[in-house]
């Protein structure tokens, strides 16, 4: 199987290293406290330079993924100069007041989008029926949803996380992300319809270019 790795980076450095290594793609992010956030634009610019598919978040803020119509209008707009600066693709999700998938806000964002590639990120692990809410992502045109199985970490979710694939019938990748490392990543290997892993390869708190290779060696090689 030709899987891909996808490194998630909070920093212009980290960022570097791995598209030295030729990672599949890279999320981009900053503030890893809060579970990433949204770039500055000058990020995006610089990341777009080195020549590896760079998929930025969309995340205005820290805390939920319940937006007021000032931070939909703002994600929009950062889609928007993602699609304008050749990002490959975006990496979003904005649910409603009742924790489920919010498909007219959605929308909106989507229409900005063009031919991106379009991640559901893990705003899915907050949704309340998480199968219905796979069919909704799909219904949107997502093309992946970033999911720890609605644990803190994935290898605590591998048992949603199977499930999903199996009902997803190839309509959506489900790419298993959160805590996996070289170490557990077996767990998801396992699984051939599994085709994206994701991992920001961070080892005692700092990103790791020795861990980046060994989940380059387990998922690419």
């Amino acid at each position: 199987m030709n899987r891909k790795l996808e490194v998630c980076t909070f920093n212009l450095d980290d960022l570097e290293i791995a598209a030295k290594n030729k990672v599949s793609r890279i999320e981009l992010c900053i503030n890893k406290n809060y579970g990433g956030i949204t770039p500055p634009y000058h990020h995006i610019i610089d990341a777009i330079s080195l020549g590896v598919k760079i998929h930025p978040i969309i995340r205005p803020r820290a805390g939920n993924f319940i937006y007021t119509s000032k931070e939909i209008n703002s994600i929009i707009n950062d889609v928007r100069f993602c699609r304008e600066n050749n990002c490959s693709g975006v990496v979003l999700g904005v649910l409603d007041s009742n924790n489920e998938v919010d498909i007219s806000n959605c929308k909106k964002i989507i229409k900005e989008s063009g031919d991106m590639s379009l991640t559901f990120h893990r705003a899915f692990d907050e949704t309340i029926k998480p199968y219905e809410s796979m069919e909704k992502i799909i219904d949107l045109g997502f093309d992946r949803i970033l999911t720890s199985g609605q644990e803190e970490k994935a290898s605590d979710g591998v048992s949603l996380i199977n499930k999903l694939v199996k009902q997803s019938k190839g309509r959506i990748s489900i790419m298993p992300g959160s805590g996996i490392r070289a170490s557990n990543v077996d767990l998801f290997l396992e699984n051939n319809e599994i085709s994206e892993i994701h991992s920001s390869c961070y080892i005692n708190g700092s990103f790791s270019e020795k861990e980046l290779v060994r989940m380059i060696n387990k998922v690419l090689k």
